[in-house]
């Protein structure tokens, strides 16, 4: 798990303070840094266009062409320096006699492009001129590096109208969360940090932002031996009248590790519900967890009943039920699992005046909002890049492919929370792990079209 941090400018006062050094040191040291990231996955290729803005990230591709001086280098100076730094370093690459191009014409085809444009510091939209030169400069055949920060996308990870396509990323001193927004995605490539001449465990500070890495992963295995079913916890599932969708959520829970499952809803069911799984009319004494809300129109009765039994999975159908605002003031033990569309239905009717585009814009920090307002819910908001957020705590899994753009996916997930919840995993733990393992298990079909729910439920036996 490693910090993230929504912009680094604290953190670079804060080394400078504490530390003695200067802005420009960290302006040099950021230059190193990139320049070995290049001399790492250069290989044999030579040339190389440094794209300048008029900000420090401007600086620091002037910076970074002396300490290329070794390769063809060329510099296309978008905009004029502006920044004392920026004006600094452009001075000292003059007088490097570094080939300076003050507009998009190209002496020679470039094998490696390094966009020092904007980085975090872009404010506003991008001019109809640098929407084409972005166009004109992904649409290169070369090693494309972003200084920071892709040009394009802002400090949330939003993306207005086109951003550089990078196959690297160089985040500059520590990861900034735009960086793992689903806009994102496809326009970061491989993400590094840069060291600034000071070690990320003195350069970074608190925060309650998080990314998440495989080695999170804490799967349900078995140690003990001398055991029975119900060690290992009793799963219901409230199936409703798209009963596809609850079978989904059974057949994970018990691939999962749940020692039983059962489906709670019509009598028929018993004669449509998989093999492995069992039917109860009535909610089972044993039961240790819910999953409900999965092919459901309507809350059941007796859900708060459920919440008062066990900790209980609220997907789907629940975010656009009104009883659902009811009970989220009460201190139950929950985990709602909507993805943009449901969470912006239960915003509303939380009473926030809040349309899809400002949603999928500041999405972390919705999220954190709400899981300030709802300390005792955990939150695992479904998408390219799912948030999990728990009394003001943020955690970004970037693990997930498009694979998972399946019908049937998040029915799994939500049976997976169930299991490990069934099994003794605390809200947010059954939470962060099984999102982990969700998207891991989607990661192992060898093509991304091809992966079916139940291969992705086969897939958890493999991880």
């Amino acid at each position: 798990m490693q910090n993230l941090y929504e912009s680094t400018q604290e953190l670079d006062n804060r080394a400078c303070a504490l530390y003695g050094l200067e802005p420009s040191l960290l302006m040099e040291n950021a230059a190193a840094s990139l320049r070995h990231e290049i001399v790492q996955r250069a290989g044999g290729l030579k040339k190389v266009l440094i794209v300048c803005g008029g900000g420090d990230n401007g600086g620091d591709g002037y910076a970074l062409a002396r300490h290329l001086s070794d390769l063809e280098v060329q510099i296309l100076s978008v905009k004029e320096p502006k920044s004392a730094l920026c004006q600094i370093q452009y001075q000292r690459a003059l007088a490097c006699h570094i080939e300076v191009l003050p507009r998009f014409k190209l002496c020679q085809t470039p094998e490696i492009v390094i966009d020092c444009l904007f980085g975090s510091g872009l404010k506003g939209t991008l001019s109809l001129e640098l929407q084409d030169l972005i166009h004109a400069l992904n649409a290169l055949p070369a090693l494309k590096i972003a200084c920071d920060v892709p040009s394009g996308l802002d400090s949330q990870g939003f993306i207005e109208s086109i951003a550089f396509r990078a196959d690297v990323c160089v985040s500059m001193g520590a990861l900034k969360s735009g960086l793992f927004s689903d806009c994102a995605k496809d326009f970061v490539g491989e993400v590094v940090v840069a060291n600034l001449g000071v070690g990320r465990g003195l350069y970074e500070a608190e925060t309650p932002l998080f990314l998440l890495e495989k080695s999170d992963l804490v799967l349900p295995l078995r140690f003990k031996q001398n055991t029975h079913k119900g060690y290992f916890g009793h799963v219901g599932v409230v199936v409703g009248a798209h009963s596809g969708a609850g079978f989904l959520s059974a057949k994970s829970a018990l691939a999962f590790g749940a020692g039983l499952v059962s489906v709670l809803g019509a009598p028929e069911l018993q004669h449509t519900k998989p093999l492995e799984i069992m039917y109860a009319a009535t909610i089972p004494q044993q039961i240790t967890a819910f999953a409900l809300g999965m092919g459901l129109e309507g809350l059941p009765e007796n859900l708060e009943k459920m919440l008062a039994l066990a900790p209980c999975v609220l997907d789907a159908g629940v975010f656009y039920e009104r009883g659902l605002v009811e009970v989220l003031d009460k201190p139950y033990q929950m985990v709602l699992t909507p993805h943009p569309k449901e969470f912006l239905s239960l915003l509303k009717m939380l009473g926030h005046e809040v349309d899809m585009l400002e949603l999928l814009r500041f999405k972390l920090k919705w999220a954190h909002a709400f899981s300030q307002a709802y300390p005792h819910t955990v939150l695992l908001l479904k998408g390219a890049n799912p948030i999990i957020a728990y009394s003001g705590q943020i955690y970004v899994n970037p693990l997930g492919s498009s694979a998972l753009a399946k019908a049937g996916s998040g029915d799994i997930l939500s049976g997976m929370v169930a299991a490990l919840l069934a099994q003794g995993y605390s809200p947010l733990d059954a939470a962060l792990n099984a999102s982990l393992a969700h998207a891991m298990a989607g990661s192992l079909k060898p093509h991304t079209y091809a992966l079916t729910p139940q291969q992705l439920i086969d897939n958890l036996a493999t991880l």
